[in-house]
């Protein structure tokens, strides 16, 4: 029994620093990145009075520079292209946490009227961005949280932190639509071929009826932290190629519950029924994204002036 306690001591010893060597694909990962900004929030590096946040909504409608040129206030984009309110308040958690970062006056939150709040085949956690960091204790502890590693396991043993995504020993490059701006932006420059360009007249009627908790409750911390920071608070929607859907945009005052305000875009403009402004029916392209910054910075100097 003893030399077996023995040789099983010496086994695990021998695993234990063969895991270690782990550390160097651990370590590797976050290099290998093209989409760098979430790690600029771990290290402290973000320095904006203005930050939006956001799905691709957010990513592709709002020119974070083109609102630092237009307000001379310093802005940048936070919005990550499939991402859900449980990641926009992921992130505007450790934004708020993590030393180095400067805090906000201004948050912008661009939301999707159809999905914001419901089950999405698009919208989720961002996971995938979550993997090539895990050498940052913020992430570890994050993925423990999500119950997608366990628990003490997950500090000791580095070979359960990763992911075989961290195996793949590639440097990642920009896709045509993934381009990222420095201002973190990521408008799209082409149009969608499937595009139909057919322009939906029909106003959708927003029900609340599939709205999940656990979504209601990440939108509402959102705003908590907000309120416990003082930073201004706007919600933004911004076009899709139809009408805004009707009760939306009450829905999301009701969720303000007097913090913030929300800012829909001039419906009448004819730039917003346009197809040529567009990518497909539910992003704006370049061209339509400057018009729609533009208006936004509007309505800011006025909002910023009071």
């Amino acid at each position: 029994m003893k030399k077996f306690l023995i040789r099983l001591a010496i086994f695990g010893a021998f695993i234990f620093v063969i895991d270690k060597a782990f550390i160097f694909v651990r370590n590797a990962s976050p290099e290998l990145e093209v989409d760098r900004r979430l790690e600029l929030i771990l290290k402290g590096e973000i320095d904006a009075d203005i930050v939006v946040f956001g799905s691709s909504r957010g990513a592709r409608s709002v020119i974070a520079q083109q609102l630092t040129d237009s307000l001379n206030i310093s802005a940048y984009n936070l919005a990550f292209p499939g991402s859900d309110i449980t990641f926009h308040e992921f992130i505007l958690e450790e934004l708020l946490n993590i030393k180095g970062n400067k805090k906000p006056k201004l948050a912008i939150l661009v939301v999707d009227d159809s999905d914001e709040l419901k089950k999405s085949k698009s919208l989720k956690f961002r996971l995938d961005r979550m993997y090539p960091l895990v050498k940052y204790r913020e992430i570890r502890k994050k993925l423990v949280k999500l119950k997608v590693k366990k628990p003490v396991i997950n500090e000791l043993i580095i070979l359960h932190q990763l992911n075989k995504s961290n195996f793949l020993f590639k440097q990642r490059k920009f896709t045509k639509n993934d381009s990222i701006m420095p201002c973190g932006s990521m408008p799209i420059s082409s149009q969608k071929k499937t595009f139909d360009k057919k322009f939906g007249k029909e106003a959708y009627k927003y029900s609340r009826d599939e709205e999940l908790i656990q979504k209601i409750n990440s939108i509402r911390s959102f705003i908590q932290l907000c309120k416990r920071n003082k930073i201004e608070l706007i919600i933004a929607i911004p076009p899709n190629f139809r009408k805004i859907t009707i009760g939306f945009k009450e829905r999301m005052e009701d969720m303000l519950n007097g913090y913030g305000v929300v800012w829909a875009y001039d419906e009448t403009r004819s730039e917003y029924s346009n197809p040529d402004y567009f990518f497909d029916n539910a992003h704006l392209q370049k061209t339509g994204s400057i018009i729609y910054t533009a208006d936004l910075a509007e309505y800011l100097k006025i909002k910023l002036k009071k």
